[in-house]
């Protein structure tokens, strides 16, 4: 199978991006909603609400559309995503508690919930599972014919965001006080609800999305305008989250989600920009592929690091102008989760199965 450079260039800027977005979370909950941190924080975060859904579509473009034996799925890529699980799991639940200096034996016994559960940021590890188990039986099957993947692909956008999207919009815009709205408003959920549509409700929309955006051609005109929608909704995002927390007097990242219209504009304008970019850099080509390979232990260490220089060295979003600092930290917490990346992939056994 022909290279995809563009999905070497944009998993390892999705990648820093999911940096970005975690450092300028790190301090969103308790700063003033009035001042400059906070919407310095709001600004940074909106900006980079698209990486996880980057992240599903590279999967789908290079994983969809293959002959891949059920057994590899398994045996080569859930069994590592499975592994590193529950051992990054574990590193955590020992060296984010007291517990740190005891032995691992200790840490297991006092920590199963934590190595189960996982770190905030390990949820993504077990979507990503629970679609590869999805590939062989089920999504192959979707994209093997155009009208279904477009059938499929317009149902989720439609129960998935569209909907979920405006009955956000009217709960924040519209209902207020109105008893009749509230009603109206809490029908549509139930119903929802009661459809219980989790096939197209999932990460699986995104997934076959990569493929078939992967796929496609689109032309200058298509490309302009789905730019343009981009900016719509990274400016939507920004600033109706922004006015809503200064309505509010607190912090609101109701329009943050993976599955709002906005940000799922935000995702199909990073993709077209990436995929129709000039590749003609061979050295840079060459150096974005080599690091692109550390780019899973660096999501998978990087919470680590955002953690520890906050706690022990107090270098954090706080520490001066946040403007500065969220862009500042990110950096030094990326390169350092390079680095161990790296570092970790001289190791046989690990590099096998957890980066």
């Amino acid at each position: 199978m022909k290279r995809k450079i563009y999905c070497d260039y944009l998993r390892l800027i999705a990648t820093f991006a999911v940096v970005v977005l975690h450092v300028s979370a790190s301090n969103w909950y308790g700063a003033d909603v009035h001042g400059l941190a906070w919407q310095s924080f709001n600004f940074y975060d909106s900006a980079t609400r698209w990486s996880v859904p980057i992240f599903v579509m590279i999967s789908g473009a290079l994983f969809l559309g293959r002959e891949i034996p059920i057994k590899k799925i398994y045996s080569k890529y859930i069994l590592r995503l499975v592994v590193a699980f529950f051992t990054w799991n574990l590193f955590y639940a020992i060296v984010t508690q007291e517990t740190s200096r005891h032995c691992i034996i200790y840490g297991l016994k006092t920590h199963k919930e934590a190595i189960v559960s996982g770190h905030y940021h390990m949820w993504f590890v077990i979507m990503i599972i629970a679609l590869y188990m999805c590939i062989h039986t089920i999504l192959q099957k979707i994209v093997s014919d155009t009208l279904t993947t477009k059938y499929f692909l317009i149902l989720s956008f439609v129960f998935s965001m569209m909907i979920p999207w405006i009955v956000q919009l009217l709960k924040d815009y519209v209902v207020g006080s109105n008893e009749q709205l509230v009603k109206f408003v809490g029908i549509v959920n139930s119903k929802l609800s009661i459809m219980s549509m989790n096939m197209m409700l999932g990460y699986s929309f995104y997934f076959v999305l990569g493929y078939y955006m992967d796929k496609i051609e689109l032309n200058k005109k298509q490309r302009i305008i789905i730019y343009i929608l981009g900016i719509i909704g990274l400016t939507f995002t920004i600033l109706v989250d922004l006015n809503l927390a200064l309505k509010t007097h607190q912090p609101c990242g109701n329009y943050y989600g993976n599955f709002r219209v906005n940000v799922f504009l935000e995702v199909v304008a990073v993709y077209t920009f990436f995929k129709y970019l000039k590749y003609k850099n061979w050295r840079l080509n060459k150096f974005v592929y080599l690091i692109s390979q550390y780019t899973l232990g660096i999501y998978l260490i990087h919470a680590f690091f955002i953690e520890k220089y906050a706690s022990i060295f107090k270098f954090n979003t706080l520490s001066f102008n946040a403007i500065v600092s969220v862009p500042v930290v990110s950096v030094v917490v990326f390169v350092s989760a390079i680095i161990v990346s790296a570092l970790l992939k001289y190791i046989p056994i690990i590099k096998k199965y957890c980066v």
